[in-house]
């Protein structure tokens, strides 16, 4: 080997060790925004201030009604534009002015299916008198209120929000911590306004799990703790690159890697083209009415790797599901795993809601997640952004 080839390879390898760069760990001041601490399952009792006092009301007196709790009015009101639908927003900014305030909406068939609908923040609302709309059910769901709307009672959660900035190679972020929950946000500009920041932090869905980095600008963002008493968090942040980019379940990391074996016993991975993940189970009501719009997903799309994930009690159910795959003609990978698996294909992709259906691109990224049977809109439009349809 001569001198120059010897000075290529250290080269090389420079710069891969300058691609893995040290992580940095900053230290940011946090400002409360909210300042409203009310907890959680806190029911809200009927408003005492005239109705006349509050703007963007409906005018149908009898469509709505208006909740208080902790100096924080709610109103919950039938939807005129759809049938079987609601709203409820929340004056946080307590200017008696529903109109610049973030409406939640929501119908009953989500109040029916509590399997997969996850109400927005600052809002639970309860079915007197069998269950929370997330799908909890409280102490045997026997929850009841005479101050029912049409079988709905609210209940208030707000959390605060804290808010700082920090600079990084000449740019400036900013971090946002839910105050009780493990969620937070890295952003490069956010609103002043409380609640103008908590309708820009849903909207764009930029609130994270603590434990699942933030990518942006080519950087990863984690999120290391918070001390509340001194108003100040920790972040760190490392380059982003092949060697350092996070394997995550979620939209915009690498997938788990996946190895299996198909209800025909052959090996099933993900190969080098896009894939489908749809995880499923025999016993899932919802999972089985999305199974005529994934039929059709496969032969609009034939290039498209699409692998059904069924999650069942036990093996015994495999002669059920070779029957269902059959009568629904659902004509292309299957894959049976037990719920207590540990090391199952569900397990890896953190799946705990079904159907949840996930897209990964050839390189491995995944590019869409989405949990139950009304985000099946939202994944057939990503996959015509695809594929050019």
């Amino acid at each position: 080997m001569n001198k120059k080839t010897i000075i290529n390879i250290l080269l090389a390898l420079v710069a891969v060790a300058g691609q893995a760069q040290t992580t940095d760990t900053l230290t940011v001041g946090m400002e409360l925004k909210v300042q409203n601490v009310i907890g959680t399952n806190v029911f809200m009792y009927k408003c005492q201030t005239p109705e006349s006092e509050f703007k963007g009301l409906p005018t149908d007196t009898a469509s709505f009604r208006l909740y208080e709790q902790g100096g924080i009015v709610c109103i919950l009101a039938r939807d005129g534009k759809q049938k079987d639908s609601y709203f409820c927003a929340f004056d946080l900014n307590n200017d008696r002015d529903f109109t610049n305030d973030y409406h939640y909406y929501f119908t009953r068939k989500q109040i029916e299916d509590e399997r997969y609908f996850i109400p927005q923040r600052y809002a639970d609302i309860w079915l007197a008198p069998r269950i929370r709309l997330n799908g909890v059910a409280a102490h045997g769901g026997t929850v009841t209120s005479p101050l029912a709307f049409d079988e709905l009672v609210p209940m208030l959660s707000v959390h605060d929000f804290f808010v700082g900035n920090f600079s990084h190679q000449g740019k400036t972020y900013h971090v946002c911590s839910a105050y009780d929950k493990n969620e937070f946000a890295v952003t490069d500009s956010i609103p002043a306004n409380s609640d103008e920041l908590a309708r820009f932090l849903l909207q764009n869905s930029l609130l994270r799990k603590v434990q699942f980095p933030i990518i942006l600008d080519s950087l990863i963002f984690r999120f290391l703790d918070i001390n509340f008493s001194r108003q100040q968090c920790h972040v760190s942040i490392t380059p982003l690159n092949d060697a350092t980019a996070p394997v995550m379940p979620y939209e915009g990391f690498r997938a788990p890697s996946i190895s299996a074996k198909d209800i025909k016993g052959k090996n099933v991975t993900l190969g080098n083209k896009y894939t489908l993940l749809d995880f499923w189970g025999t016993w899932c009501k919802p999972c089985i009415s999305i199974i005529p719009e994934l039929v059709d997903i496969h032969k609009r799309y034939p290039t498209l790797n699409l692998i059904s994930v069924a999650v069942e009690g036990s093996m015994n159910d495999l002669p059920k599901l070779k029957k269902l795959t059959k009568e629904l003609q659902m004509d292309w990978t299957h894959v049976c795993q037990l719920h207590s698996d540990t090391s199952s294909i569900a397990s890896s992709f953190n799946v705990s809601a079904f159907p949840t259906t996930i897209i990964i691109d050839p390189t491995g990224k995944i590019v869409y997640r989405g949990s139950g049977s009304n985000s099946t809109d939202k994944m057939k439009a990503k996959l015509e952004e695809i594929f050019g349809e």
